[in-house]
């Protein structure tokens, strides 16, 4: 079993789940040691089990946040400079592990700015860009209308405000929507 306990230099106390990621508690695991996702990608739901979420409207000079490096798609509003308190995310990790990151929205999010950013993408990225649509499912409309809802309470912690990125911020920087502004 993948419940190995460790003592962080933080003094947090973290059990390692498969591929040796690290996890808050042992109940955020099946019994195979990975992590056990919450449904409706940790939004709050309605009564038919469908996430309740809203257009996120990212628009320029705003700013989102991460824990994690630039490969993940959920992020989180930055709003009159202040950063929602990890607790609040719904996220499994104990804090010191994962790195954190705010990124200033540089031009409108909406579906002609996208347009036009695949467009000055040199050729090979632009491929790249749409192998990946293939391969992960997404498409141009998903990058230009990430959605906006309640944390519901997942991995003993929620209530607050996550934005999903219609594929990872690492894209979102290449397209030059989104800029990394602090670490």
């Amino acid at each position: 079993m993948f419940r190995k306990k460790i003592t962080l230099a933080s003094g947090e106390i973290a059990y390692e789940a498969q591929g040796g990621v690290l996890v808050r508690s042992p109940r955020y695991l099946d019994d195979f040691g990975n992590i056990k996702w919450p449904e409706a990608d940790g939004f709050i739901v309605d009564k038919t089990g469908k996430a309740i979420t809203v257009n996120a409207n990212l628009k320029a000079g705003q700013v989102i946040d991460r824990y994690g490096d630039s490969f993940g798609r959920f992020t989180s509003p930055v709003e009159n400079g202040k950063i929602l308190e990890y607790d609040t995310r719904g996220l499994p990790y104990p804090e010191s592990i994962k790195p954190y990151y705010q990124y200033e929205v540089v031009q409108d999010i909406n579906l002609v700015n996208v347009k036009k950013a695949v467009e000055n993408l040199p050729p090979a990225m632009q491929n790249n860009l749409r192998t990946g649509m293939r391969k992960h499912n997404f498409t141009l409309d998903d990058i230009a209308n990430p959605q906006q809802g309640k944390v519901a309470e997942v991995f003993g912690a929620g209530g607050g405000t996550q934005i999903q990125l219609g594929t990872v911020v690492d894209w979102y920087e290449k397209l030059g929507l989104l800029k990394e502004v602090a670490k």
